[in-house]
């Protein structure tokens, strides 16, 4: 879903952009997504370490009262056996049991002793049995008032030997498991002594303390809100190391060390001794345990910004769609006003902002389209301001001419000819200035061209002669009005000029197939006069020098660039004029015109030679020369 929204919004020339939906997802994700989730991990470490500390202390706290509870009992226990061991009724009971001549002495002696044992029972407060071993004696004197406690007899002979090493000082065991009674889980101490070398004389060879130690059991059997489902490793360790005691039976006999260095990562590890005995209780408390109610509101904390995430990313999906669509037509309807189409208009949507901007852009859109027409309009009629202030530059050139000639003729000849050269003039003459259109069939021109032809050659004599190849199929296409008289022209007043022999001139027409579907058709003017050379060729364009006439460049330039001019104007660039020369050989100009169709222009032609009469013999001959 979120690579959905990842789509993107526009096509810019510099690359591309960023869709607002992909954005405002990520300002989501990286300004409140992200810092929640920041803040929530932070508080969830902070109040982690406070949970452990707190934790760590009150542990501490009851782990020194545990500790303190054993280290008591071992004390009151240790001062009563002292207390026996150093008993002056006991030493002279055990010395008259041990002497008893008859079975009642042995007994006197031995309900004295019970008593004695009954009282200190009392004042133990405690289950507790005493094991008296007198000397010489294979089976132990035992008074108790509980009957779990119940010493095997290796552990006896053990606790005896323990007392015999150390003789006059109190032994707690350690370096061996203490008796533990499973049908009732205590655990259940043991004291050894002897009684010490040069004391009183007495009858005991060694006396054994037994009791159930409750603050032992307390602490290992504890099961709180805290500590429950076993979070916690509780320990009691001896001397040497070794585990006493501990929650989990299988560890008992093995090495503290190794234990704690295993649990160095995943618990914390606080210890408390023991002084009497010099053992150590220890607690190993299962951090992930007292973490877990912390752990689980931290999972439904994230599980809630992930639901969060994912609904506001349906939410960005289902919200932006309805903005981003709007949008992404309004461009497309952009391009299609940038390429032109300003028939286009903007829909409305449901939203008061889009449907604003949706107006502006139908305004904006029309308004465009009227200025572009304006334009256009402007841009035409200059263009046809401009192509008929050309068309009205060559006029007045070409009838000075001609008038000049009938002015001539009218002194010199006297003759005929001066019908047809006026009939020729006026028929150029209101073909000209007459019509509206510029676009006239390509017969209707040649014919003209004859009547050119026809006033050049009386002015010139018989200097020249015009040579016309043009295809009876082509006659219909349109051509510029007067497009062919400047280049004729140019042929016989600056290509023939000082020729030593009659000029001719070419004029042929054809239709040039090109790769796309349209073609041109080519216009060719060809004569064999005096050429140029290649510096006048490559300058015949040119704007600087347009307007000047050379008689000796080999042709007049403002008739060349005029033609040019109104091709491009009316045609584009695509169309033209080429010209081709080399000196003393000729001069070949090259016109590429459109297809244009129109029709023939015959019959006013033949409405002005019934008028007036015409040279129009002759017309569609390959040659005409007339004198």
């Amino acid at each position: 879903m979120i690579f959905r929204m990842k789509s993107w919004l526009t096509q810019q020339k510099q690359g591309e952009g960023r869709s607002i939906a992909s954005w405002q997802l990520e300002f989501f994700l990286l300004f409140v997504a992200l810092p929640v989730l920041v803040i929530l991990t932070f508080f969830a470490f902070f109040f982690r370490f406070q949970i452990i500390g707190n934790t760590k202390n009150q542990r501490e706290i009851n782990l020194r009262q545990y500790a303190t509870g054993i280290d008591v009992e071992l004390k009151n226990m240790s001062i009563i056996t002292s207390s026996l061991i150093h008993n002056t009724t006991l030493m002279d009971r055990s010395r008259a049991m041990i002497n008893a001549q008859s079975t009642e002495q042995r007994y006197l002696a031995l309900s004295e002793i019970e008593r004695l044992f009954q009282t200190y029972s009392i004042l133990s407060r405690q289950l507790v049995a005493f094991y008296m071993i007198g000397k010489g004696e294979n089976a132990p004197y035992v008074s108790r008032n509980y009957a779990g406690i119940n010493l095997l007899r290796d552990e006896i002979e053990a606790y005896m030997a323990l007392a015999d090493a150390n003789r006059g000082i109190i032994s707690i065991p350690d370096g061996f498991n203490m008796a533990y009674r499973q049908q009732t889980g205590w655990y259940i101490v043991s004291l050894a002594v002897s009684p010490p070398p040069g004391g009183l004389t007495t009858g005991v060879r060694s006396l054994i303390v037994s009791f159930v130690l409750n603050p032992l059991i307390d602490f290992i059997r504890q099961d709180n809100g805290e500590n429950s489902g076993n979070s916690s490793a509780f320990f009691l360790a001896g001397k040497s190391g070794k585990i006493l005691a501990s929650n989990d039976r299988s560890l008992i006999g093995e090495d503290i060390t190794g234990i704690l260095d295993g649990y160095e990562k995943s618990r914390i590890i606080i210890k408390a001794p023991v002084d009497i005995s010099g053992w150590m209780v220890v607690e190993a408390i299962n951090i992930r345990s007292l973490t877990r109610p912390l752990n689980v509101i931290l999972y439904i904390l994230y599980l809630a910004l992930i639901v969060i995430v994912l609904f506001f990313i349906r939410y960005n999906t289902l919200f932006f769609a309805r903005i981003l669509n709007p949008l992404k037509l309004m461009i497309s309807k952009m391009e299609s006003v940038g390429n032109g189409d300003f028939s286009v208009r903007a829909e409305y949507s449901g939203f008061i902002e889009l449907n604003k901007m949706s107006e502006s852009f139908n305004y904006m859109v029309e308004k465009i389209r009227v200025l572009t027409e304006a334009i256009k309009e402007e841009q035409k009629e200059r263009t046809r301001t401009e192509i008929e202030a050309l068309r009205y530059q060559l006029n007045p050139h070409f009838l000075c001419n001609a008038l000049n000639a009938i002015r001539m003729m009218a002194i010199i000849t006297k003759n005929d000819s001066i019908r047809k050269m006026s009939a020729a003039l006026m028929m150029i003459t209101e073909d000209t200035l007459a019509r509206e259109d510029t676009v006239y069939s390509l017969e209707h021109e040649l014919y003209i061209l004859d009547s050119y032809v026809y006033i050049m050659q009386v002015r010139y004599g018989n200097t020249f002669e015009l040579i016309k190849d043009v295809d009876n199929s082509l006659l219909n296409l349109g051509v510029p009005s007067m497009i062919m008289q400047p280049l004729v022209e140019n042929s016989i007043l600056h290509g023939f000029h000082g020729l030593p022999g009659p000029g001719t001139i070419v004029v042929s027409a054809s239709l040039q197939e090109e790769t796309r579907p349209d073609s041109a058709l080519i216009i060719s003017v060809r004569d064999n006069g005096r050429g140029m050379n290649e510096e006048t060729l490559a300058n015949i364009f040119d704007d600087n020098i347009t307007k000047s006439k050379d008689s000796r460049s080999g042709l007049s330039r403002i008739g060349l660039y005029n033609v040019q001019r109104r091709i491009v104007l009316s045609y584009g660039c695509a169309y033209g004029v080429e010209v081709a020369s080399y000196p003393n050989e000729g001069t070949v100009v090259t016109l590429k015109l459109p297809l244009q169709k129109t029709e023939s222009h015959e019959s006013r032609g033949e409405d002005v030679e019934g008028k007036e009469g015409s040279p129009k013999e002759g017309f569609l001959n390959d040659k005409h020369a007339d004198s």
